[in-house]
């Protein structure tokens, strides 16, 4: 049976985080993820506030990127926060999205996340040896003047393509498929997953496949498929073109892209099809959460991740996830 990890969007308030931290502590969650989604706050307060006031899950980001916010800032936060939550922080990188609109390229974004990986490690583990990458370099004078972990902590990529997949089967203890909740997908991500983890002296499965999407769950199923409509459009705008095993109808993604353009989130989310909103997000009651989650896990999916907004009250709808849905797939 797979695991259940809950994921939140930074948007919100210092105190509304420590708020909802109380609550999902009540819950074993396998993991807690804050996104850095571009033109959000970034993620580091809110996981802060996560590590503080809960105990067992993991904590992170979901992920950075490394031409956004250089390792050795990434290592700094991720040392305080691993101290804050007693050894529960993991690394989590990857591509990312929405750049074009800050005209943000990435010339070698996987050697990026490669090199990413291994210096935020080497700052991590206190080494002071010279690093000479092809995009990263750091002297022996590169080293955090405060406590570190002294370890390697567990890492997460982010990525669709057969190359960040590969890359993550050979050096990554997670690979996230973010913005997805299609289990026809599954078996293809899981094949490349295995390659690189073959390719790397790994076994197959060394990787934990990792799926997170858009979660809303109501006693109203039809006022939840509402909600989800208007939350997800924005990343089917991008997930929507890079799912190797899915079409949406024709000019389906082009409609989204165009109302999102005029700042109408309603007519984007009324313009998704039903087929591509299952394959894109979870809705509805908490027993269509369970049978979505199940179909998931069925499929060859390790964790799911519960994105946010959640619901229409997320305090309710943390609630029904951690009470009616999460005990369905506990040990």
């Amino acid at each position: 049976m797979g695991r259940l990890a809950i994921s939140f969007q930074s948007d919100k308030s210092i105190s509304r985080y420590r708020e909802l931290a109380s609550l999902v502590a009540r819950y074993p969650f396998h993991a807690i993820s804050v996104y850095q989604d571009l033109f959000y706050q970034p993620p580091w307060p809110a996981l802060f506030q996560f590590a503080e006031h809960t105990r067992e899950p993991l904590v992170g980001p979901a992920v950075v990127n490394p031409y956004l916010t250089h390792p050795v800032l990434i290592a700094g936060h991720l040392a305080m926060l691993d101290a804050v939550s007693h050894g529960r922080a993991y690394l989590g990188v990857g591509r990312g999205a929405f750049f074009d609109a800050i005209g943000m390229t990435q010339p070698r974004p996987l050697r990026a996340i490669r090199e990413c990986v291994q210096l935020v490690q080497r700052l991590l583990q206190g080494k002071r040896d010279t690093f000479e990458g092809e995009v990263f370099h750091a002297t022996k004078d590169a080293y955090l003047r405060f406590p570190v972990p002294g370890r390697k902590l567990p890492v997460l990529i982010g990525g669709w393509g057969p190359r960040t997949l590969a890359l993550g089967g050979e050096i990554a203890d997670m690979v996230k498929v973010g913005g997805c909740a299609n289990p026809d997908s599954a078996p293809w991500f899981r094949d490349h997953l295995d390659a690189g983890s073959l390719r790397a002296g790994r076994a197959k499965g060394a990787t934990a496949l990792v799926y997170g999407a858009v979660t809303v769950v109501d006693r109203d199923r039809a006022r939840a498929e509402a909600v989800a409509r208007r939350e997800v459009a924005m990343y089917v705008a991008v997930a929507g073109k890079l799912d190797p095993t899915y079409s949406p109808p024709s000019g389906e993604i082009e409609a989204v892209e165009s109302a999102l353009a005029a700042g109408d989130a309603e007519m984007a989310g009324r313009a998704l099809s039903r087929d591509t909103l299952a394959r894109f997000c979870v809705h509805g009651t908490p027993d269509d959460i369970i049978d979505h989650v199940e179909r998931m896990f069925a499929s060859g999916v390790d964790v799911f991740e519960l994105g946010t907004p959640h619901g229409i009250d997320e305090v309710a709808a943390i609630r029904m996830l951690g009470e009616e849905v999460l005990p369905r797939f506990s040990d």
